[in-house]
């Protein structure tokens, strides 16, 4: 494929010259009243290109070039830019990649402060990466969140919380939710209320419009919410589960596209609140801390199937109704998806984090331990994928990347530096070229964070690296 890729972008080198000898060969064919070379005649066609080929097969082809291959295409000229924009070429490129290994982005984040750019964390093409000689790298590829301000915030803080007119970030700006099909669902950053629905590859989003019963100055509710996608009506929902004064758990929907959020009954459950939910097979996923000390955590993992409209319990791991896993483990504890099944970490303090994957989805009994990433490091991690060489990319302590090979049994840190932040928050996330104008029916306002007034100040920009550390205990200063 990247054979091919570098054939693609060689085509405009002989477009032009293929144009000059066709008009050469025009004009010579009419001065020399039928004594054309057949020589120049053949040359005239020898630099046909793939360019030649069916709109519909060049964006066939387009649709299985990697990520970073795509973007690129986009710049080469302007048919490819039109054909990457089709909707056909959105629609076959999620059908490919719907099912692979989520992108990793990162951002900056402070207890008050949060960036609204995305870094995607492209490993594989940095330089070295397959040696172990990548001392340090540039994250270089950025995409963008909609705005919270529309005006840059007088309370503007720093990165270490105090006030600063004139630093770059506005605020705290919108937390993430969880991830669906190319779609993020963002949310208020204090009273957790889903507000915006937006696809960071096309800079696409929409607004979500506020419950009937507005509770942002309630500040006694806790708001948990959730986003996926119905695969038999083919819709959008978004989940608000509203726990007022902990005694009344309402449940609402709002459907993408529809007027108003309408209730679908009572929450059975309390999800814990600061992990994120995980969204797979059309259910979305929490640890759930509802139990009494004394009792196991068989029944800690719930979900909501956006199909029926309806609560669910996960069964977890066997083991989890052991004596040992108590109430206390489940915040050491991070839901996900890895190989396109439903895994947990769990992290015991002072052991290695275990990496348990659910091969039937529903079925107890296929759970399975994948490893034991004896790693050096031990504190709560959180798996994010495998890589093409086999090895495991962990997030760990909100601050460092480490890459751990089962088979070689070695570890690479990897610490993540910004100027002005020391925490970073991961997101994984299928990127997509779908479209919000598509998905959402004519009811549907879709802005556009590259219009003119959500566009960015110069000095919002801003730089991570990736800094290689000898040893783990290095991540811990």
């Amino acid at each position: 494929m990247t054979f091919f890729f570098h054939y693609l972008t060689r085509k405009n080198r002989f477009s032009k010259r293929r144009k000059s000898l066709k008009s050469a060969a025009a004009q010579n064919s009419s001065s020399s009243s039928g004594h054309y070379d057949e020589q120049q005649q053949l040359a005239a066609y020898r630099y046909s290109t793939i360019i030649d080929l069916p709109s519909h097969i060049l964006i066939d082809i387009l649709s299985r070039l990697p990520l970073k291959s795509i973007f690129i295409s986009r710049c080469v000229c302007k048919t490819w830019h039109i054909l990457i924009s089709d909707p056909l070429f959105a629609t076959l490129h999620f059908d490919r990649n719907s099912g692979s290994n989520p992108e990793l982005y990162l951002r900056t984040d402070f207890s008050t402060c949060i960036s609204r750019t995305l870094h995607w964390v492209d490993l594989e093409s940095f330089p070295g990466y397959n040696q172990a000689q990548c001392q340090w790298a540039k994250i270089n590829a950025q995409f963008y969140l909609p705005k919270r301000y529309p005006k840059p915030n007088p309370k503007a803080c720093t990165s270490n919380g105090n006030s600063n007119r004139g630093n770059r970030r506005a605020g705290r700006e919108y937390d993430i939710v969880n991830s669906c099909n190319g779609f993020l669902c963002l949310r208020k950053p204090f009273h957790r209320n889903p507000c915006i629905i937006c696809n960071p590859i096309t800079g696409e989003y929409v607004t979500i419009p506020k419950p009937a019963a507005e509770d942002d100055k309630k500040t006694l509710r806790t708001v948990i919410s959730g986003f996926g996608y119905s695969f038999r009506s083919k819709q959008y929902k978004v989940l608000r589960l509203v726990f007022d004064d902990f005694l009344n758990r309402t449940a609402e929907i709002y459907t993408l596209g529809g007027a108003a959020w309408r209730k679908v009954g009572n929450a059975p459950w309390s999800p814990i609140a600061g992990l994120f939910p995980t969204y797979l097979n059309g259910v979305i996923h929490w640890v759930c801390d509802d139990i009494e000390d004394d009792q196991s955590c068989s029944d800690c993992i719930v979900g909501f199937d956006f199909e029926d409209e309806r609560f669910c319990v996960i069964p977890a791991p066997p083991h989890f109704a052991e004596k040992p896993k108590t109430r206390d483990n489940l915040y050491d504890m991070n839901l996900g998806v890895l190989g396109g099944c439903l895994s947990i970490c769990d992290v015991t303090y002072f052991a290695p984090p275990d990496i348990w994957v659910m091969k039937d989805y529903g079925v107890q009994e296929s759970w399975i331990k994948q490893l034991s990433v004896d790693n050096g490091y031990f504190g709560i991690c959180r798996p994010i994928k495998y890589l093409d060489d086999g090895s495991l990319l962990l997030f760990c302590k909100r601050r460092a990347l480490v890459l751990y090979n089962p088979v070689e049994k070695n570890t690479r840190y990897l610490l993540i530096h910004e100027d002005q932040s020391m925490i970073f928050e991961a997101i994984t996330h299928v990127p997509s070229f779908l479209s919000l104008k598509d998905v959402g029916g004519d009811n549907l306002t879709v802005q556009n964070i590259n219009s003119r007034s959500d566009q960015f100040e110069p000095e919002e920009s801003e730089t991570l690296f990736l800094i290689e550390m000898r040893k783990a205990g290095e991540l811990l200063y």
